[in-house]
């Protein structure tokens, strides 16, 4: 029997390098996708620049590789990334001057929710976009066994949930 999704996350290192964030954006926009969400351009846009700060920021203040897990809830994707510091984030106070400094106002302005918590490792630090029910992927597919034969209806998210757990 599979899990419920959220207990599923799909999780990925990414190298102690700031050249290696682009790679980290699309992995996260092509997990959403390949979930059966349908982003929009502003959703897909605002996921690339939350993904692109938080890691960012993991690998600038720790030089040193972090992991990025996606999850989705039904409502919202989640996004986070661990890394070693156990010093939590925060805004700090940008200068009008200074080059950086606002990537967490940003996070915090565009995301629904956004955090940061201790853990084993060292901390978390996530957000969730809210997805739209008209922008999850909802189109029907018959499911079938092994031998071909027809078992049910389900959506494209569930679909795509039961044959990632059959492959594995």
């Amino acid at each position: 029997m599979p899990r419920p999704f959220g207990d599923s996350p799909y999780a990925f290192t990414v190298p102690p390098s700031v050249a290696a964030v682009p790679a980290a954006r699309d992995r996260v926009v092509q997990r959403a996708q390949r979930l059966g969400l349908v982003l929009d351009e502003e959703l897909t846009s605002d996921l690339r620049l939350l993904t692109g700060e938080v890691v960012t920021n993991s690998i600038t203040h720790t030089q040193a590789a972090c992991v990025v897990s996606v999850r989705y809830f039904g409502d919202r994707l989640r996004v986070e990334v661990t890394d070693v510091d156990p010093t939590l984030v925060r805004p700090s106070q940008a200068e009008a001057m200074d080059e950086s400094g606002r990537g967490l106002f940003l996070v915090a302005a565009l995301a629904t929710k956004w955090g940061s918590q201790p853990c084993v490792a060292g901390k978390k630090t996530w957000f969730e976009l809210a997805v739209p029910a008209s922008v999850v992927g909802t189109t029907a597919v018959i499911a079938s066994q092994a031998d071909g034969s027809a078992v049910e209806s389900v959506s494209i998210t569930r679909a795509h949930l039961r044959m990632e757990h059959q492959a594995a």
